[in-house]
């Protein structure tokens, strides 16, 4: 006797042996001890999730002839017959290939003809939405009003390719993904029912593989068991022609390490492999979505078990708005890798980019802090005291320091005698406005534009304020945001940010919006004295924290 694939082997042959769908099974059930057979049926859902399966059971328990309750008894002559694929009272058409007007046309006419055997004449249409438009408006009225004793059943992965004149004239069945609990169960049951050693973690990477349908899972099983026993995690990755879960946490190791040539040779050692340079990426993407979700709703992560705390610590490490940025990053790039002529340069190109742009991110936030650093140093030595007259300043640092917030108001000292009074007002705000005071309120800024208008906010987040020359602010925009500086340029988005600057600086100031790559900082003796400065407070940084601890970057 020829070999029986296992996901034939073990298919379904009673409703209750069929796994996850309990809420069809059990409406079917309902409707066959009621005596209410529907004369159209539709079942949906994603493949290897049971609807052929539960079509050819319906079929067998409306003909069966000593039926067992409601469950075909499988023994009669008509189960048998519709097991083996050859009753003469269910049709099985593959819509894929009989997918013409002629085809239904032909349907029709065998329609009429009364059932040789069997109680019901039964045609099982597959992927359905594969019939053309002229197909299915031949098929509407018969589909409406079918002759005594016949039963449609459809079944599609895409219903929403199934025009709504055929939804309105069935009863839709929706079958849902197989959770990767059920799935391991099932295949522990195969396992053993064969007797084969298999791990349990192997089983849980064979149960997450299949997404949800498992008829994919028992068709990668049937090929794992073709390795020698103890079956495990790596000969299922190495069926799979994936890197495995131990190679992606790893990978993420060197990305976190934000070293280029660790990244690459690691790459290169996958690829030396064997590995697949695509492959590689989407493994990556799936592990930090498993990262993601870890962090964002502490769950146990869907991994192979002996990787679950090695992925928890990475997450809780790394963070979630760096996992958000790298697979930003990577899900843009992944889809331009799929046509890339050279996938293992495009898969080098898209590892440094995420290397690269999330040190751009860091880099700014560690300017932020250097600014912030920068005005206390500056109070500590100022000195100036608060006024009473204005109590709803509030100090930036603590009192024992001296430094006081200029993050929120401007501050004006005036000497009285031995009295320092502080005022704030739009005039001194005019007079006192640099790029660094802008810089610092730049927070501010967009928060403001984004109470008036959410999309301009998104646009001005990827420019940065970098020069403010009269009354004309400089605003750069990074490489590949040319849309956003695009955006940020038209004049709807530019009031808007304009009147915000008034609003918060007492003066009016006109934006330029330019590229980075493409603009060149004019030297002033202003600039000069900037630089200055911050050479200063980069030597500042390093007494307090020390050389080894401060690294600059341009």
């Amino acid at each position: 006797m020829a070999y029986l694939a296992l996901y034939r082997e073990w298919r379904p042959k009673l409703f209750r042996d069929i796994v996850g769908q309990e809420h069809i099974t059990k409406t079917l059930l309902n409707a066959l001890k009621q005596e209410k057979i529907a004369h159209a049926y539709l079942f949906s859902g994603p493949r290897g999730t049971g609807k052929t399966t539960a079509a050819k059971i319906l079929a067998k328990a409306i003909n069966c002839e000593q039926r067992d309750g409601e469950e075909p008894c499988n023994q009669c002559s008509s189960c048998i017959s519709i097991d083996q694929g050859s009753a003469m009272e269910v049709f099985e058409i593959d819509a894929a290939s009989n997918r013409g007007i002629n085809e239904i046309r032909d349907l029709r006419e065998n329609i009429k003809l009364s059932s040789i055997q069997g109680k019901h004449k039964v045609y099982i249409i597959d992927e359905v939405h594969m019939l053309t438009t002229e197909a299915f408006n031949a098929l509407l009225k018969t589909l409406e009003e079918p002759p005594p004793q016949v039963v449609f059943i459809l079944a599609t992965t895409e219903v929403q390719k199934i025009p709504l004149t055929i939804l309105s004239r069935v009863q839709r069945f929706e079958f849902h993904r197989i959770s990767v609990e059920n799935i391991q169960k099932r295949l522990t049951e195969v396992c053993t029912s064969l007797k084969r050693q298999v791990n349990s973690s192997a089983l849980v990477v064979i149960a997450q593989k299949s997404e949800g349908g498992l008829r994919d899972a028992l068709s990668i099983l049937d090929q794992c068991l073709l390795q020698d026993d103890p079956i495990g995690v790596e000969e299922v990755y190495l069926v799979l022609g994936m890197v495995g879960e131990t190679y992606s946490s790893r990978l993420v190791d060197e990305l976190a390490s934000a070293d280029y040539g660790k990244c690459l040779n690691f790459l290169s050692e996958g690829i030396q492999q064997g590995r697949d340079p695509r492959q590689i990426i989407r493994e990556l993407l799936d592990y930090l979505r498993q990262m993601l979700l870890t962090a964002s709703t502490g769950e146990t992560p869907l991994v192979a078990p002996h990787i679950q705390d090695w992925l928890i610590k990475q997450s809780g490490q790394i963070g979630i708005s760096r996992i958000l940025r790298w697979i930003s990053i990577l899900l843009q790039g992944e889809g331009q890798l799929k046509y890339a002529s050279n996938a293992r340069l495009a898969a080098e190109l898209l590892l440094v980019q995420t290397i690269h742009e999330s040190q751009l991110v860091t880099f700014n936030g560690q300017e932020e802090i250097l600014k912030r650093l920068s005005a206390i140093e500056q109070q500590i030595q100022g000195a100036p005291v608060i006024s009473k007259e204005n109590p709803d300043v509030k100090p930036l640092v603590s009192s024992k320091m001296g430094g006081v917030n200029t993050r929120n108001a401007a501050v004006k000292t005036v000497e009285s005698g031995n009295t320092i009074i502080s005022k704030n007002t739009a005039t001194d705000n005019k007079l006192d406005l640099s790029i660094e005071g802008i810089q610092a309120r730049w927070n501010d800024v967009t928060d403001q534009v984004k109470k008036i208008k959410k999309s301009t906010q998104a646009f001005l987040m990827e420019g940065k304020p970098a020069q403010l020359n009269g009354n004309t602010l400089i605003i750069l925009f990074r490489e590949g945001c040319s849309f956003h500086k695009d955006k940020v340029n038209q004049v709807e988005n530019r009031q808007t940010i304009e009147e915000v600057l008034k609003q918060i600086f007492g003066t009016a100031l006109i934006i330029q919006n330019h590229m980075e790559n493409e603009f060149q900082t004019i030297e002033t003796p202003e600039s000069r004295d900037l630089k200055n400065q911050e050479q200063a407070l980069i030597n500042k940084a390093k007494d307090m924290f020390g050389t080894d601890l401060v690294v600059v970057r341009e």
